[in-house]
């Protein structure tokens, strides 16, 4: 099981690796990479700000370029966040790999586990084929080009040089493709890790689960109250765990649902122009980004809300008075439900179909 895990932290650290911000890894330092993927973003924003202000005039183009600059607003921001909780996300990481050490080592539980790394893995792999679905926009000076655009994948030209001569086209070209592959790149392993994370939390929770369904309440009194202690224990520090998941990840989730509506919204004013534009495959990447975090973080709040109801379940009545105590305390710190929130949205699909509805209420404003 430890190999499969492996292979997960493996994936996931690869993006990383090849930005130069493998912040996974605890001797990580600046590199030369590292300093490369900055200037690399730095030199996007200038450009898209000069992009803007040149382009006031043509509305689809200008909208296209707002959308994509948001994409980069929004992995600058994340990025920078990522620096600030390198170490509590360190934690993070080691307390995934440390979760088997919560529950005894027994075939259910194995079986469990099992599931765990194929759900993430799962999970993992979807999100790669959706994200690097986006370098199709690598494609269209061959399938759709645009005229408005000098025929270039993006609405955005690097400062003070010809688009629309050789050589400087063709280094337009490579600069669009660098910027797309390196967006890719780290919202995949920034997403990749927040998934596994609530996911660990979702599946450390069906684990205490387990724990109370093959709870023998019938037990001398002694090793009830053994076993009780250890459900108990347990659970704090799943909250603690889900805990330490908010922390690290409030702001990021607030840069999402924030910038994930802005880009949406931008990104549908340049469909309404023209409905067969390809930035739809990349709008389409950002909505399943958003569902994804929203469809676990629901997961996430469902499984935590039962809690109580299992706990209870179990025959309490046939428990001593002390140990029914115990249980009534477990119960009593299951509520409210485990959640997390971007400050001021939870993360949860009720916070997805409202960022949406706000992308279309701002569309139908400016369109």
């Amino acid at each position: 099981m430890d190999e499969d895990l492996t292979q997960i932290f493996v994936f996931l650290q690869r993006p990383f690796r090849l930005l130069g911000l493998d912040v996974l890894d605890p001797n990580w330092k600046v590199s030369p990479l590292t300093v490369f993927t900055v200037v690399m973003f730095a030199v996007q924003h200038y450009a898209s700000y000069l992009f803007l202000l040149s382009h006031l005039d043509a509305f689809d183009v200008f909208t296209e370029c707002f959308s994509i600059s948001a994409v980069g607003l929004e992995i600058s921001l994340r990025m920078s966040l990522l620096f600030y909780h390198r170490e509590i996300l360190n934690e993070t990481v080691q307390a995934i790999r440390n979760q088997n050490t919560l529950f005894r080592n027994s075939e259910s539980f194995k079986k469990l586990t099992s599931q765990f790394y194929k759900v993430v893995s799962m999970a993992l792999r979807m999100m790669a084929v959706i994200y690097l679905s986006t370098m199709m926009f690598e494609l269209i000076p061959i399938i759709s080009p645009d005229p408005k655009k000098n025929n270039l994948p993006l609405a955005v030209y690097l400062p003070y040089l010809p688009s629309d001569v050789a050589p400087y086209w063709h280094l337009n070209y490579v600069f669009h493709t660098f910027i797309n592959f390196m967006c890719v790149m780290f919202l995949l392993a920034v997403d990749g890790t927040l998934v596994m994370s609530i996911l660990a939390a979702i599946y450390q929770i069906k684990g205490l689960k387990l724990c109370l369904h093959e709870l023998d309440t019938k037990a001398e009194q002694t090793e009830l109250h053994r076993e009780l202690v250890y459900i108990l224990k347990t659970h704090i520090s799943i909250k603690e765990f889900v805990g330490q998941l908010e922390r690290t990840y409030r702001f990021d989730l607030l840069v999402d649902f924030g910038l994930v509506c802005l880009i949406l919204c931008m990104g549908l004013n340049v469909i309404a122009v023209d409905i067969l534009q390809p930035i739809g495959f990349y709008l389409m990447s950002v909505a399943f980004q958003l569902f994804l975090l929203c469809f676990c973080g629901n997961l996430l709040l469902i499984e935590s809300d039962s809690l109580p109801n299992c706990a209870y379940a179990i025959a309490w009545h046939e428990m001593p008075v002390s140990e029914q105590k115990l249980l009534m305390l477990l119960i009593a710190h299951a509520q409210p439900p485990q959640e997390l929130n971007g400050i001021f949205m939870p993360l949860a699909m009720s916070s997805f179909i409202s960022v949406i509805k706000a992308s279309y209420s701002y569309f139908t404003l400016l369109h």
